[in-house]
């Protein structure tokens, strides 16, 4: 039965990657959907994939998920939406990923349901068949969000979007839960303990999941660069993937092993940051990731490839470092810098906390309400 509510539905073509546990959208849909005012709207995720663990952690935050437990280039993808499109009448779908886009915006004109597309990174290596699919669904769009202004500018170069359905809107994160109770004395003696890190190193680490793309490979070879020179210093890799083995080996082949730890996937991830001094993200390409926001509002140094997304938010020598991707020596050189220079760490810890006070998710939600609202206004 409808009802006055405004139902919208997140499609994604899966909601973990490779043996992550979750990634990127499927933790902003965690933290954005229980913050939609529940009187007003009702909002569900739907997976083209199997049910999976990042589809339980989105059940265990009472969000209403939907598994097609689809393949990649099943055909049977696009009944199974138009099914949960019809038999629901959602109001509006809102697309992450190649196939949520193509078989998406197919579903929404069969069915005539209003559609956002939103794009979170630049992939400039689109395959031939998806450009073939935005070429042909581009007048489909009703609206599109980028996370960045860079991201905004290759939505309409290289995935056929006019410029004036685009709206930026920059990811925020939950302040609340990085500023309030997670930088006690008394929780970060705890991590010390647990990791065993020695109270007299300073702590250096990287989140995310453990793929080719984040770069843990150049993270390491800094890491070994700088404990030549600087021994106490101790370095986390925060996160799971398919990656695990290959890097604990590079640890050991480097002899570093010693000094670094692998804390796995933390759902509860402000603490560690608090126990941190300093946060790398080597990563080849991001759109805009949490980890940065997370990183400043825990008061953390950051050094960052200056890819595009990263280098939209972070102001060179203030807020955090911008080096070149896969340049370890570069991130040794700024990690030395700052591990060096206790005035220099603290003073771009305490900008960059100052600066992320405009990244509250709260306003990020506040934002969607309304676009949601627009939207049905003018479709």
């Amino acid at each position: 039965m409808k009802t006055n509510k405004i139902k919208v539905l997140h499609i994604a073509d899966k909601l973990s990657l490779g043996n992550s546990t979750i990634h990127g959208v499927t933790r902003l849909f965690s933290m954005w959907i229980p913050r939609f005012d529940r009187d007003k709207f009702d909002v569900s995720v739907c997976s083209f994939r199997a049910k999976d663990k990042a589809g339980e952690y989105l059940e265990s935050h009472n969000i209403k998920v939907y598994y097609l437990n689809k393949g990649k280039f099943d055909p049977t993808t696009l009944s199974g939406l138009l099914k949960i499109v019809k038999d629901h009448q959602f109001d509006i779908l809102h697309l992450h990923g190649y196939g949520a886009w193509t078989f998406g915006r197919i579903a929404g004109l069969i069915t005539k349901t209003p559609i956002v597309v939103h794009e979170h990174m630049v992939d400039l290596n689109i395959p031939l068949y998806q450009r073939f699919a935005d070429q042909l669904l581009s007048g489909t769009t009703t609206h599109a969000i980028a996370i960045s202004e860079s991201v905004k500018d290759f939505m309409v170069e290289y995935r056929r979007i006019a410029k004036n359905q685009v709206s930026v809107v920059i990811n925020g994160i939950p302040l609340e839960s990085f500023t309030n109770g997670n930088t006690k004395v008394e929780t970060i003696d705890k991590w010390r303990s647990e990791l065993n890190i020695p109270h007299d190193h300073k702590v250096i680490g990287t989140v995310g999941r453990l793929h080719v793309i984040k770069g843990h490979r150049y993270f390491l070879d800094a890491a070994a660069e700088v404990l030549k020179v600087y021994p106490k210093a101790t370095f986390l890799i925060v996160g799971d993937g398919e990656l695990r083995e290959t890097l604990t080996e590079q640890a050991r082949q480097l002899n570093i092993e010693q000094n670094v730890r692998f804390t796995g996937h933390c759902h509860d991830i402000a603490p560690l940051y608090s126990l941190m001094d300093i946060v790398i993200i080597a990563s080849l390409s991001e759109g805009g990731p949490l980890t940065l926001f997370e990183a400043m509002a825990t008061k953390c140094a950051v050094i960052a490839t200056n890819s595009i997304g990263l280098k939209d938010v972070i102001i060179e020598g203030e807020t955090g470092f911008l080096v070149p991707p896969k340049d370890a020596s570069a991130i040794a050189d700024r990690l030395l810098r700052l591990l060096r220079d206790d005035v220099l760490l603290e003073t771009m810890k305490n900008t960059a906390f100052r600066e992320v006070k405009k990244y509250d998710i709260e306003a990020t939600v506040r934002y969607l309400e309304g676009h949601y609202r627009q939207v049905l206004q003018e479709a």
